[in-house]
């Protein structure tokens, strides 16, 4: 009885270089997806990001440190105007 050949069927002999290649097309397109999505919601809305609470703060830090010397100290309450204006 003669055993089962198919030479028309290519079955990769390493199966991690087929999972690895099948891995690298899935992120491939992944990535593509991700930059699609992007742009539609980018076209969508036109305006920019707001700056996060963190920083706020860290501009308003900078703000502090950076002012001139001559100028009289910041209450807490013009600090927290200025998080707020930002």
């Amino acid at each position: 009885m003669a055993g089962y050949e198919n030479n028309d069927i290519n079955i990769p002999n390493d199966s991690d270089a087929c999972y690895e290649r099948v891995a690298s097309q899935e992120e491939v397109s992944l990535e593509e997806n991700e930059e699609k999505v992007e742009a539609i919601l980018i076209a969508k809305d036109p305006t920019p990001p707001q700056e996060s609470l963190s920083e706020q703060r860290n501009h308003a830090v900078e703000e502090l440190i950076t002012g001139d010397s001559d100028d009289p100290p910041l209450s807490e309450e013009a600090v927290r105007d200025m998080l707020k204006s930002n």
